[in-house]
């Protein structure tokens, strides 16, 4: 009798094993974290069409136009100004005091052929762009950044898509090399689209040619839906803005 219960109590040990365990890696963590907040996607498969780890943000490659700038959050500042009835600048310790968002699960597209994926926390540009009070004639975001890269973005994009400045990804501060203090993070484009080291935000009244723009890259900026299937499962539908 007692040999018996000592088998059931190792099969149920091994049990639990086989249909717990692999519900607690970090990745299964962080997947389960996208709860719809800001209504991404969810990741459906986290390894590469050749067969590899979808790597985290904190681990993917690292990449910049001009090379990684040295910031001193002392001295930063993001500065919120064009076609607005309000600009304003934040510092560092104002822009920590803001509410903080996180998105789902996203992946950053490159155009060079890799993936990386992250739930990013940071700050909304809507709600900066609330507080600054858009012009009717405002249309477009001008981004620019502290080592003088800078992209466009349309405000019915931002808007609908929630697009936020992130300081965080997968619960740690992002690298110097990501883009910290704050990155765009700017769902279904191109990843020459999520600009590092913003710190400054220009209401405009039409898209302009601006450096990540005019950089020599072909593709259209929206990620096209048959690479984001595989990751995103067969339902994805285009960006819609």
């Amino acid at each position: 009798m007692f040999k018996m219960k000592e088998l059931n109590l190792n099969l149920l040990l091994i049990l639990f094993v086989i249909v717990f365990l692999p519900c607690c890696s970090p990745e299964s963590k962080n997947l389960e974290q996208a709860t719809g907040n800001n209504g991404h996607t969810n990741i459906k498969n986290m390894s590469t069409p050749t067969g590899e780890r979808l790597l985290p943000a904190e681990e993917g490659p690292v990449i910049s136009a001009f090379g990684e700038p040295v910031i001193d959050l002392n001295t930063f500042k993001l500065e919120i100004t064009g076609l607005v009835d309000s600009s304003f600048s934040l510092t560092w310790d104002e822009i920590r005091g803001l509410k903080e968002y996180p998105t789902d699960t996203i992946l950053m597209y490159c155009v060079e052929g890799f993936e990386v994926w992250g739930v990013w926390e940071g700050i909304r540009v809507e709600d900066l762009l609330s507080k600054a009070r858009v012009r009717s004639a405002g249309g477009y975001i001008l981004f620019s950044s502290v080592d003088g890269y800078s992209i466009n973005l349309p405000i019915s994009y931002l808007k609908t898509y929630k697009v936020m400045l992130a300081y965080n990804v997968n619960g740690s501060p992002l690298r110097p090399g990501d883009g910290f203090p704050l990155r765009l993070i700017a769902f279904g484009k191109y990843g020459y689209k999520w600009a590092k080291w913003v710190s400054k935000i220009e209401v405009i009244d039409q898209s302009q040619a601006s450096i990540g723009d005019s950089s020599g890259i072909s593709h259209q900026d929206d990620v096209p839906v048959s690479v984001r299937k595989y990751y995103e499962g067969p339902d994805v539908k285009p960006l819609e803005y």
